[in-house]
């Protein structure tokens, strides 16, 4: 099982930890120096029961927020920290909001620094704070890092919870979201994450997703053990074979090929929290967080214009980039901007129909699968775009040579006007079918006089997302990172200006 931290910066989460487990999860020079933790950090614990659990140290500053949500993938229980001599802070209550939010169901609260005292009413204060939450009845146990009070306790109390919950689901495929990626010298690219779902074994073949990419399983550890199998609940080391550390990055996910779905919208139900201090309105940007990826969206609201706090209802998330996943996940969202959280919820259709905000049939087949009563609809996808009917004048034929023309060209598609040259005769026809595949998002048109494949422009993103991040990088980085001219580089990264998905800042650009 997967024993998560959670706190306020300062609460003794990492202190707390290494009395535990005997590991210093703070490994970065930055972090010893500051006393502060940056990135996730890991340990194994055994308990009085001889059971075994892996622990996922995360940050409790309010910077480090999307660093906390990567590491909580695949958590099962969560130690929460709270220093008896302050009380519930505000990334005390953050971190439950978020914990909560993800499914949790059991947890135990230590009361850290006890030998410095106890602000009055504390325990009160937190037993106020979890109340309706899955640690309403937790055990809180003062304890003390430097006196060595209630960590045997503690130990106890972690043992009892592990023996009461059910062991990580093994059904289905496995899954692993990345939340460290580097390299070991001889080996290559190594990636760690929480393995969910079903067991990897060395020798498996894996797609990163969001790509397309396959790599080898070449060796498993798990907290520097090598294993032949590893299963639901494990801290993972994966050493990929096929793939260079440049090519996979922290967000991306393992899984078998077909066994996710790519998604550029989701269905969903959405829950803000009750102590949001802001309404969730239609149309809204948000921050969405799943697995270890954060990516922004557009909230469509649906069957209503705003969710206030502590209302849940259904909207429709539209993804700036394509996302892994599969019915029934579950994501945190955070205001655009200031960036609080401000709710979450599960993944009810990673399919759905684009438009119909008060479609009552829709809305009724979303209370469904909210219930548990229908599965998301998987239709089988075309392996290429079918031709509209419902148009005067249109070649389906036509439209099939163009989409494969373009499939063919890529990231460097040749101009209209030799596309059209190349159907002597049906120059028309060709104008009316390139504008009928670009309306419909088959074609994206870069400029006035040039038209990509669609695929091929998402993709693109995808990959220079992965690879930059939110960094800043030249026409000449993005030319040799998609492997196109200066030219074609120069077309796309104009035409995401356009449309906002790029920056220009300087000489650079970077992602929004």
């Amino acid at each position: 099982m997967i024993l998560g931290t959670a706190g306020h910066v300062d609460h003794g989460k990492t202190a707390l930890v290494k009395a535990l487990t005997g590991v210093d999860t703070d490994r970065l020079a930055e972090e010893r120096r500051r006393g502060l933790t940056i990135e996730l950090g890991f340990a194994p614990l055994t308990l009085p029961g001889g059971q075994r659990v892996s622990v996922v140290d995360v940050p409790g500053h309010e910077k480090f927020v999307p660093t906390m949500l990567s590491g909580c993938a695949g958590m099962d229980l969560v130690l929460l920290a709270v220093a008896a001599d302050q009380g519930p802070m505000p990334q005390t209550r953050e971190h439950l909001a978020i914990l909560s939010l993800l499914g949790l169901k059991g947890g135990v609260i230590a009361l850290t620094r006890a030998d410095l005292g106890f602000k009055p009413g504390v325990k009160e204060q937190i037993r106020a704070l979890v109340k309706g939450t899955f640690l309403e009845n937790a055990s809180m146990i003062p304890t003390s890092v430097v006196t060595g009070m209630g960590l045997d306790a503690l130990k106890y109390a972690l043992a009892k919870l592990v023996e009461e919950m059910s062991p990580p689901e093994k059904g289905g495929d496995y899954r692993l979201h990345v939340d460290r990626v580097f390299s070991v010298a001889g080996s290559g690219t190594v990636v760690t994450g929480t393995l969910t779902g079903g067991p990897l074994r060395r020798g498996d073949t894996v797609q990163i997703w969001p790509g397309d990419r396959t790599a080898r399983v070449r060796a498993l550890q798990c907290h520097g053990a090598a294993e032949e199998e590893l299963l639901p609940g494990s801290r993972a080391a994966v050493n990929l074979a096929g793939v260079g550390r440049a090519e996979v990055s922290r967000g991306d996910t393992l899984a078998p090929a077909g066994s996710l779905i790519l998604a550029q919208r989701l269905d969903v139900e959405l829950l803000v929290l009750a102590q949001s201090p802001y309404a969730v309105k239609n149309n809204s940007v948000l921050h969405l967080h799943h697995g270890g990826r954060a990516i922004l969206c557009r909230c469509i609201l649906l069957g209503r214009d705003k969710l206030e706090p502590g209302e849940t209802g259904f909207a429709q998330l539209r993804l700036d980039t394509p996302l892994a996943v599969r019915g029934g996940d579950r994501f945190v969202v955070r205001f655009f901007s200031p960036v609080v959280t401000v709710g979450g919820g599960r993944a009810l259709d990673p399919e759905p129909q684009a438009r119909g905000r008060y479609d009552q049939t829709r809305l009724a087949r979303l209370t469904h699968l909210a219930a548990g009563k229908e599965s998301p609809r998987r239709e089988e996808r075309p392996k290429e775009p079918t031709p509209a009917p419902s148009l005067p004048g249109a070649d389906p034929a036509l439209e099939r040579a163009l989409c494969a023309l373009y499939r063919q060209a890529g990231l460097e598609p040749p101009t209209n006007e030799e596309v059209e040259k190349a159907f002597p005769g049906k120059e028309a026809a060709c104008r009316r079918a390139g504008r009928a595949l670009a309306d419909r998002g088959v074609l994206t048109p870069l400029s006035p006089k040039v038209r990509a494949w669609g695929e091929s422009c998402e993709g693109a993103k995808a990959q220079m997302k992965a690879r930059f991040g939110t960094g800043v990088f030249t026409l000449a980085q993005a030319r040799d990172a998609l492997g196109v001219s200066r030219k074609y580089a120069l077309l796309l990264l104009e035409y995401w200006d356009r449309i906002r998905v790029t920056q220009k800042i300087g000489e650079g650009r970077r992602f929004l």
